[in-house]
C-alpha cells in the first residue's frame, strides 16, 4: 500500500509515534535497562550530551513513556525555567523550579504531596522578628524571613528517596530526567559548589537515578566539571553521547519513511552535506522539499537556500540577544577556526578582553574550543550569516 505524503514528523515535535521513532532503539534499551537497576540498587548517574536537534529530547521523552507506568519519573527542562529565561538563575530559585517539579510528577502520579509542601515551608526558611506594630491597645510582633539556601537544597535533594520510601509498593524506582542541564552554567562562580554538594547529597541515595542532557558536545567545560576523574560526580557519572544519523541510516530513514522524496546521487549527497545527519534539520528539509521528482545537485542549493531562514530560525533568535563583540567574534570564525590572539587581532582587541565574550558564546553553545582554537559549532548559523551577507553585502548585526 502505498504510503501518505509528508509523514515525517517536523523538526521541533518531541513527542513521536512508535511509528516517527527511528534508529534509537539501541540507545532506548540501553538507557532504559540502565534506569531499571533503581529497582534493586543504587544506579549510575547519567549525562547524554549531543548537538542541538539530533534527538536528544525525543529520545528521553519516549524513555519516559516507557517507564512511566513503573516509576515516578521528573522531566524539567531548565531552559524552561523562569529564572534562566530572564538571566537570574541560583541555586535558590533552581531548588523552587526542582521542588515544584516533583510536586507536579507526584501529582500526576496521585501522591499526596500537601503535608510536604508544609513542612519544606518551615524547614527551609529562617525567621526573625521585623518590627513590632500596635493595633489598637495590642503590640503585634511583625516576622520577617529568610531561606536557608543549604537547607533547602538538602531539602529538595532528599526529597526523591524520600518520595520513594513513602511509595515503594505503588513504584519500583525514581528518576528525574534534567534536560538542557547546560543552564547550569548560568550559576557562574557557583556552579562547581552546587555540583559537589548536589553530589554529596544525592550519593547515598538508593532506588533514585539521574538523567542529565544537554545541547553541548563532549568537549564542553560543563562535562569534564561533572563527569572527568577530577569532577564532581567522578566514576558515578555515565556518558552516552547521541551522534547525528550516519549517511546510510539518513539515506534509509528517507526511503522508510518518505519514499516519495527523490534524489539523484549527487542530491542526496548535498542533502545531507546541509543536515548534517542532524534529524532536526533532516526532518524540517525533507518536509519542504517537493516530492515524485528526482532532485539533483543544484535542485538542493536552491531549495536549501530557500529553507535556510527556517533552519535558523532558533539560531537567529539566539544571534539578536548578542552584544557586538559577540557578533563580531562569530563573524570572524565564519571562514576558519582561530585562536584567542588571532581572533583578537581581527576585531581590535586585546586577548584579555575577550574572555568574557568568548565565555558567553561557549555558555550559549554557539562556538566550541579544541585545544585553544575556537570555530561555531552550527554549521547552520554560518550558512545563514554567510547568506545574509551575499544578500545585504553585511552581516545582520542589527536584527
Amino acid at each position: 500500500m502505498r504510503k501518505e505524503l509528508y509523514s515525517l514528523p517536523w523538526g521541533t515535535d518531541n513527542y513521536l509515534t512508535d511509528e516517527q521513532f527511528y534508529n534509537r532503539v539501541d540507545e532506548l534499551t540501553f538507557i532504559s535497562n540502565l534506569l531499571k537497576s533503581t529497582e534493586t540498587t543504587s544506579p549510575p548517574t547519567i549525562m547524554i550530551p549531543g548537538f542541538r536537534g539530533v534527538g536528544k529530547t525525543v529520545l528521553l521523552k519516549k524513555i519516559q513513556k516507557y517507564l512511566n507506568n513503573d516509576y515516578l519519573i521528573c522531566y524539567l527542562d531548565l531552559s524552561l525555567s523562569y529564572f534562566y529565561q530572564i538571566r537570574n538563575l541560583n541555586e535558590i530559585n533552581l531548588m523552587q523550579f526542582f521542588y515544584m517539579s516533583w510536586i507536579e510528577a507526584c501529582e500526576k502520579k496521585g501522591f499526596n504531596m500537601s503535608l510536604d509542601k508544609i513542612k519544606k515551608f518551615f524547614k527551609t526558611n529562617k525567621f526573625k522578628l521585623k518590627q513590632i506594630e500596635n493595633f489598637g491597645e495590642y503590640p503585634v510582633p511583625i516576622p520577617e524571613k529568610e531561606i536557608d539556601n543549604t537547607e533547602l537544597m538538602k531539602f529538595v535533594l532528599n526529597l526523591p528517596q524520600k518520595i520513594y520510601e513513602n511509595h515503594k509498593n505503588d513504584i519500583k524506582g525514581v528518576i528525574m530526567i534534567i534536560d538542557e542541564f547546560q543552564a547550569l552554567k548560568d550559576l557562574g562562580d557557583g556552579l562547581n559548589g552546587f555540583l559537589w554538594l548536589f553530589r554529596s547529597i544525592i550519593q547515598s541515595q538508593k532506588n533514585v537515578a539521574y538523567v542529565f542532557s544537554g545541547s553541548l558536545n563532549s568537549k564542553d567545560e560543563i562535562i569534564d566539571k561533572m563527569a572527568s576523574k577530577n569532577g564532581a560526580f567522578g566514576g558515578r557519572m555515565l556518558t552516552i553521547e547521541i551522534h547525528p544519523f550516519s549517511k546510510d541510516t539518513t539515506e534509509n530513514y528517507l526511503n522508510e519513511k518518505v519514499p516519495e522524496l527523490l534524489f539523484d546521487k549527487e542530491g542526496f549527497e548535498r542533502f545531507y552535506s546541509c543536515t548534517q545527519g542532524i534529524p532536526h534539520y533532516i526532518n524540517t528539509f525533507a518536509n519542504i522539499l517537493p516530492k515524485n521528482i528526482v532532485l539533483n545537485k543544484n535542485d538542493i542549493q536552491n531549495e536549501f537556500k530557500n529553507i535556510l531562514p527556517i533552519l535558523a530560525d532558533h539560531l537567529r533568535q539566539q544571534w539578536a540577544v548578542l552584544d557586538l563583540t559577540q557578533q563580531f567574534i562569530l563573524t570572524t570564525l565564519i571562514n576558519n577556526p582561530l585562536k584567542r590572539k588571532n581572533i583578537g587581532e581581527k576585531i581590535a582587541m586585546s586577548p584579555n578582553s575577550l574572555s568574557r565574550p568568548l565565555r558567553k558564546l561557549l555558555n550559549a553553545g554557539l562556538i566550541e574550543n579544541n585545544n585553544g582554537e575556537y570555530s561555531i559549532s552550527d554549521h547552520i548559523l554560518k550558512a545563514w550569516l554567510n547568506q545574509e551577507y551575499e544578500k545585504y553585502g553585511i552581516f545582520p548585526f542589527r536584527l
